[in-house]
């Protein structure tokens, strides 16, 4: 009986030990194998695989970061699911936006949310502008009053949002005063 030390065929990676008994007289090892003698096995080592080099005499830390989830240097996050080391400008932390790029989020936030409170009352009006501008036209001649009243409400607050907006970008840390705004609609 012989020990073994099995591999990842594609990452080299260590895998298992093995007692290993060749089946046959000229079987000399499995094609994912090493023998324990002709390459010993360094120890474990946090953080890190212990890879087969391509000579297969030796093993060889590789850094191991598989699973974890970050953002890379263009802004885009990305999840490893190879070894190695982390890619240069990696960060655990989401990148702030722009300042234009949080103001053009607010102001689609506070548009939709416009239009979501206004298609909800006028019940079941589709949240688009033709679905908004049914469901007005159908409350406009069921109850004008209301329909007034409710879009004024929610125009008053739409103008007050928008002067939030506006006021946040002056503030001293302009990206976290705008995206600090919570826009919310009486219902």
């Amino acid at each position: 009986m012989k020990e073994i030390y099995i591999y990842a065929i594609i990452t080299r990676e260590y895998l298992r030990t093995e007692d290993w008994v060749p089946p046959h007289p000229w079987v000399a090892l499995p094609a994912d194998a090493v023998a324990a003698e002709a390459a010993p096995l360094p120890p474990a080592r946090a953080g890190h695989a212990r890879v087969l080099n391509a000579r297969g005499d030796a093993w060889e830390y590789a850094e191991d970061h598989r699973g974890k989830a970050g953002w890379l240097a263009d802004g885009t996050q990305h999840v490893m699911d190879t070894l190695g080391p982390l890619p240069e400008g990696w960060s655990e932390t989401a990148p702030h936006p722009s300042l234009e790029e949080a103001r053009t989020a607010k102001q689609a936030e506070i548009r939709t949310g416009y239009d979501t409170a206004l298609s909800g009352v006028l019940a079941g009006a589709e949240a688009t502008a033709t679905g908004v501008a049914v469901g007005s036209a159908l409350m406009a001649v069921s109850d004008p009053e209301g329909l007034e009243y409710l879009v004024e409400r929610l125009t008053a607050r739409r103008v007050e949002l928008e002067q939030a907006l506006l006021i946040a970008q002056a503030a001293a840390d302009p990206v976290a005063a705008v995206l600090a705004i919570v826009v919310s609609y009486p219902t």
